[in-house]
């Protein structure tokens, strides 16, 4: 997973995402082995996914973890890999909002 900086028009898209205070929220985007797309995005509060399925009319998954930089944010996308579907989100905490 390769995770960029927000640019401007990534907050037209995710106006909710908290900058950190040295650094802009990160973004994520790929595809599942089924072909599902998705993307992730995280900040200061935690991190959304939102994934090309019916959840995402309602806001996707999120996970309610504090990151409190973007080294952590990092680390944390790093230890989930190149993920093949949205339950290895699942288990590493996403819950439908």
């Amino acid at each position: 997973m390769e995770l960029r900086e927000f640019t401007r028009h990534d907050f037209d898209a995710f106006g909710g995402a908290e900058r950190w205070p040295d650094a802009e929220p990160l973004i994520a985007d790929g595809a599942f082995a089924n072909g599902m797309g998705w993307v992730l995005v995280m900040d200061r509060q935690g991190a959304c996914l939102v994934c090309d399925d019916e959840q995402s009319a309602f806001g996707g998954y999120a996970i309610a973890r504090p990151f409190l930089s973007p080294a952590e944010a990092r680390a944390f996308a790093a230890s989930l890999g190149d993920p093949k579907t949205r339950g290895e989100f699942f288990l590493a905490g996403f819950t439908p909002v």
